[in-house]
């Protein structure tokens, strides 16, 4: 008898052994995206039979109904049997296993075609879509789904039916994908355009907040709302910014040098991220004084930090250079002066004869004594270059330019006028007709009230100015590639006028226009031409057009003064 029953047993192992076995080949068979939906169904219907326990063939089934209902539309009386078919369907594979977040999300979609079609549903599509939402992380593709079809019935929800939207969708993007953000945008532009939702739902994110700025001037949207969204990126990366300061700072005091330099280096990217569109929109989220103060003390850190590594002055990146220009408080000056002395690299001040006949060196001094208002050991270090006999090599000529600018810049502040006019022609001498060196002249012969010089000199300085003109030979712009140029300037105020051709006639390119990587203006141009003011730098300014949206051909870019 036991042998019997053994027997049996084996025999019934089989046989479930078997309809499971068969019960899967008929589902991956269903699987096939070339069987059409109604092969799909009678497959399906056949692994019900060998396997009725088994949720997954009735979720399957539910899906295979639903495409042949969407296959029926044309067809009223074959439609609803089989939308009728999907939801028993899928109400038996949530009988088998009430747990499935899929099952309750497919459910949901064919009880909202039911409504659509004004058939009686047996239970409501947005409680099953909770449903789906709750069994499912945030992060689930479910999850994404649920948000996304609700916003397409966004003007249909009730109030705690947005709310409950929102919601989902605001899990969905704390993830911050920017495909996920796409394809919820694609939605949002479809049935919604509110740009208060984007607002409730977008994530604390520079590079999300980025994405939606791109894709507001992708589609020709609200500038204003663009502007704001790259404006609070912008703060974002500003708090990042300084939050990497800090850690750099840490680092540096407990002698992680590498590691505070990769630090300095990433708070710098983020501030070169920053062109100021808060400018466009008239808010104040970044302190300019702030920004400058961490930017000054981001190249301090990275030039004290090389210079304690290397032993050397050498400046690859020109950090000490930058830093230097941005330095305007003497106190600071003179603590980073101390640090160079402590170090060995600067002499004594005691004696204008102590000083380094290394001219390197001795621009670097000097340029340190002039920030901290030394002007007459500027002078003396001066006479007593010109007093020296040694040759100045031509590597060497440079810093020699830069010493007598200078020294022609202390004899100015003392009101040595005279004095300041050889030492500011010595070192036009010695750069060979640098802008910089002619507009020192220019400002010394202003105050002398020397008319035929000043003259004479404007006509040097005109000739090194970028014409009035400027032909763009019709540089082909493409979207999101920017065209750099850059333009030689007296510091006067401009008005800029770009011309250029678009593609098509109905065509409105949205340019950004940035000059000395600070954002000056943003427009949905017509016409085939831009006017905007800049306030340029003597010397070299750069000049960088992006379009956003489309294409364009640049022509021309004509500049005059500005009545300003």
């Amino acid at each position: 008898m036991k042998k019997v029953l053994s027997l049996a047993a084996l025999a019934v192992l089989a046989v479930l052994q078997t309809a499971i076995y068969w019960n899967a080949h008929l589902l991956y068979q269903a699987d096939d995206k070339t069987v059409d939906p109604a092969e799909k169904e009678r497959i399906l219907e056949r692994a019900a039979r060998i396997d009725p326990w088994n949720d997954l063939v009735y979720l399957e089934l539910g899906r295979a109904s639903f495409e042949v209902g969407a296959e029926s539309l044309g067809e009223p009386r074959a439609r609803d049997a089989a939308f009728d078919k999907s939801v028993r369907n899928l109400l038996k594979s949530i009988e088998l296993n009430p747990g499935s977040a899929e099952a309750h999300f497919e459910l949901a979609q064919s009880l909202q075609y039911l409504s659509y079609l004004s058939l009686p549903v047996p239970a409501s599509y947005f409680e099953e879509y909770k449903k789906a939402a709750a069994l499912t992380g945030h992060n689930s593709q479910v999850h994404a789904e649920v948000g996304k079809v609700l916003l397409s019935r966004w003007e249909s929800l009730r109030p705690e039916e947005r709310e409950f939207t929102l919601d989902i969708l605001r899990k969905t993007l704390a993830g911050k994908d920017p495909e996920r953000l796409q394809e919820v945008l694609e939605v949002w532009y479809l049935h919604v355009r509110d740009y208060a939702v984007v607002d409730r739902i977008l994530p604390e994110d520079a590079e999300m907040a980025r994405a939606y700025a791109r894709f507001l001037g992708e589609k020709s949207l609200s500038l204003e709302a663009r502007e704001k969204a790259l404006s609070r990126a912008e703060f974002l990366d500003f708090i990042s910014a300084k939050n990497e300061l800090d850690k750099a700072q840490r680092g540096y005091e407990y002698y992680q040098s590498d590691e505070a330099a990769s630090r300095v280096s990433s708070c710098l990217r983020f501030l070169r991220s920053i062109v100021f569109f808060q400018n466009l929109v008239r808010e104040a989220l970044i302190d300019p004084q702030e920004y400058a103060q961490v930017r000054k003390k981001a190249y301090l850190l990275l030039t004290e930090g090389r210079i304690e590594q290397t032993r050397s002055l050498a400046d690859p990146d020109s950090s000490l250079e930058i830093y230097l220009a941005l330095e305007d408080q003497p106190l600071a000056v003179a603590e980073f002066e101390k640090f160079l002395s402590e170090r060995g690299f600067l002499g004594s001040d005691e004696t204008s004869s102590s000083r380094p006949k290394d001219l390197q060196i001795l621009a670097l001094e000097l340029s340190l004594d002039f920030k901290q208002n030394k002007y007459r050991d500027i002078t003396k270090a001066g006479e007593a270059l010109e007093r020296s006999t040694f040759v100045i090599p031509d590597a060497a000529r440079p810093y020699y330019a830069r010493i007598l600018g200078l020294v022609g810049d202390s004899y100015m502040k003392l009101d040595y006028l005279y004095e300041a006019e050889k030492a500011y022609l010595e070192a036009l001498s010695a750069s060979n007709g640098r802008l910089e060196d002619l507009m020192r002249i220019e400002r010394c012969y202003e105050r002398l009230n020397s008319e035929q010089k000043l003259a004479e000199v404007r006509r040097e300085i005109d000739a090194l100015l970028t014409p009035p003109a400027a032909d763009l030979g019709r540089r082909y712009v493409e979207k999101a590639r920017p065209a750099r140029f850059d333009f030689v300037c007296d510091g006067q105020p401009l008005i800029l006028t770009l011309t250029f051709e678009v593609s098509r006639p109905e065509s409105r390119p949205l340019l950004t226009i940035l000059w000395n990587d600070r954002v000056v203006h943003e427009a949905y141009a017509g016409g085939g031409s831009l006017s905007f003011s800049v306030s340029p730098v003597p010397g070299r300014n750069s000049l960088v057009l992006e379009t956003v949206n489309e294409p364009l051909t640049l022509l021309k870019l004509e500049r005059k003064r500005s009545a300003a």
